[in-house]
């Protein structure tokens, strides 16, 4: 059974000996640290502290000032990340499977200022996380210094593994302080038997649960429980509005099915059963309608409806992408990059643009060669016109927002800002921006535009209601037109096409725009 979180690929305890300096007496697997011994001198401090700044006049001391330089320290949501940058010789052209503990041995046993905070060091196919911790006492240095190592993969996702770090590390103190687990050499056969078993029981299973029997170490670890629990983590959900578009990333149909659910989904899966406000909200969810579109056809208010596309936004079940528009303008970004060397990247867009590949009209790598030529902030309907595209080979808004998706593309948002008012209105608003970028707009009808003169009088009249007799647009409106609002949020705010607002604006006049 796969728990589904990042694979523990070794487990280690590592130590500062007062004479043989930082070593590995525990490695789960067996060997799978390398280290080269080498004696430590004796040094005079008795301090843990003096210790840590006296290793570098060592004998056998392999830290030196290059090694020191050979490192990148960053700290990110408090978590520092030591990166040890690869060595100019030859035999680190092909990187090892086992860890090379002598590189790496200054970052694992540190400056007591980094001790008990949690660590990544990246070193060769391996990413390390640990926490450092100095227990004070009656020791031959006066205190004793430890690091219980967790390593994955170099490119895992260890997010989940922070407090678990933590909490082992929280662990092994307070039973070395309570009866010497780590400094007493019994200790080592039942905490080896112990990580043993944390690494089987968290890579099959995501939990580890024991109750260790240690009365012939000491007295007061007769009877102690451990027990931990692997949680996803996940970003937190962005800032929804009511322009934006949440697209599916899962079936829903088949979320509800146990035989089909992870141990992340379930859940999910219970939520969408037992709440009416999910059922509802995921039937309204078909790509195309955006969230106050969401909230009318479902007939529930618009803050309700929000939470709950947190709530699957959250969980990875759903992405958000702005309305789409064949007046729209986006710009091609550097991922796209990776769309042209993942060729399961590229079959997956050519699944969903073509609507799951049954087109065969154009071919994969004419699709993929699109997106580049998605530039010059042209409008989709000019970029349609421009590359003489036949739409019935595949699907243009599949297209965008499999883009918008991917980051392939993004959307340049359209700003009005109202500049000046004529006499009629009298007064003047102040831009809130100091230097304007206009450019010109041609009219596109929108991907929602008017398709015969019925509804083109409705739009017409609809528009008439938003503005009186002189032309002067409502306050709710002028308010917007301050540069810090685009087209897409007043048009959905106002519940009129983007193409109608336009029309009024232009009609209003004194109207700059600024694409960003």
């Amino acid at each position: 059974m796969d728990s589904g979180f990042p694979e523990i690929k070794v487990m280690f305890l590592a130590q500062f000996h007062p004479d043989l300096g930082p070593i590995v007496p525990i490695s789960v697997p067996e060997d799978a640290v390398e280290i080269e011994q080498k004696a430590y001198s004796e040094m005079g401090s008795a301090r843990g502290d003096d210790l840590q700044s006296e290793e570098g006049k060592g004998e056998g001391n392999t830290t030196t000032p290059s090694d020191t330089h050979s490192r990148l320290i960053s700290e990110q949501d408090g978590v520092v990340h030591l990166i040890k940058r690869p060595s100019e010789s030859k035999d680190s052209e092909v990187a090892s499977d086992k860890i090379d503990f002598n590189s790496i041995q200054t970052l694992v046993i540190p400056k007591l200022t980094l001790f008990e905070r949690l660590i990544t060091v990246h070193t060769g196919k391996h990413k390390v996380i640990c926490y450092p911790i100095a227990v004070e006492g009656a020791y031959q240095r006066n205190v004793f210094i430890f690091n219980m190592c967790f390593a994955f993969d170099i490119d895992a996702e260890t997010k989940c593994y922070g407090p678990v770090v933590k909490r082992v590390g929280g662990l092994l103190k307070e039973l070395e302080i309570g009866g010497n687990l780590l400094s007493n050499p019994a200790g080592q056969r039942p905490l080896r038997r112990m990580m043993q078993q944390m690494v089987f029981k968290l890579n099959m299973h995501g939990e580890y649960q024991i109750e260790l029997d240690m009365r012939s170490i000491s007295t007061s670890l007769a009877a102690t429980g451990v027990s931990i629990k692997l949680f996803p983590v996940y970003e937190s959900p962005t800032e929804i509005k009511a322009y934006h578009v949440p697209v599916r990333i899962i079936d829903f149909g088949l979320a509800r099915l146990k035989s089909a659910q992870t141990l992340y989904q379930t859940q999910l899966a219970d939520d969408i059963i037992w709440d009416l406000v999910l059922e509802r909200v995921t039937q309204c969810i078909d790509n195309v309608n955006h969230v106050a579109m969401i909230a009318q056809l479902a007939q529930i208010r618009e803050e309700t409806v929000v939470l709950a596309l947190k709530h699957l936004d959250y969980y990875g079940c759903i992405g958000l992408v702005d309305i789409f528009q064949f007046s729209n303008i986006y710009e091609v970004q550097y991922q796209t990059m990776g769309l042209f060397e993942n060729a399961w990247l590229q079959r997956e867009c050519y699944s969903y643009v073509t609507k799951d590949g049954q087109a065969g009209d154009i071919s994969m790598e004419e699709l993929i060669g699109l997106y580049a030529t998605v530039r010059d902030r042209r409008s989709v309907a000019e970029w349609i016109i421009e590359n003489k595209l036949d739409l019935k080979r595949f699907d243009v808004r599949r297209f965008v927002v499999f883009g918008v998706m991917r980051s392939f593309l993004r959307r340049v948002y359209c700003y009005p800002i109202l500049r000046a008012v004529s006499a009629a209105g009298g007064g003047e608003i102040p831009s809130t921006i100091d230097e304007l970028g206009t450019t010109p707009r041609d009219s596109v009808e929108s991907g929602r535009g008017v398709e015969n003169k019925s509804e083109a009088d409705e739009e017409a009249e609809s528009a008439a209601e938003m503005t009186n007799q002189d032309g002067v647009l409502e306050p709710r409106i002028l308010s917007m037109l301050d540069g810090t609002h685009h087209l897409d949020e007043i048009s959905v705010i106002i519940d009129k096409d983007t193409l109608a607002l336009y029309e009024m604006l232009e009609a209003r006049g004194g109207v700059e725009y600024l694409y960003l």
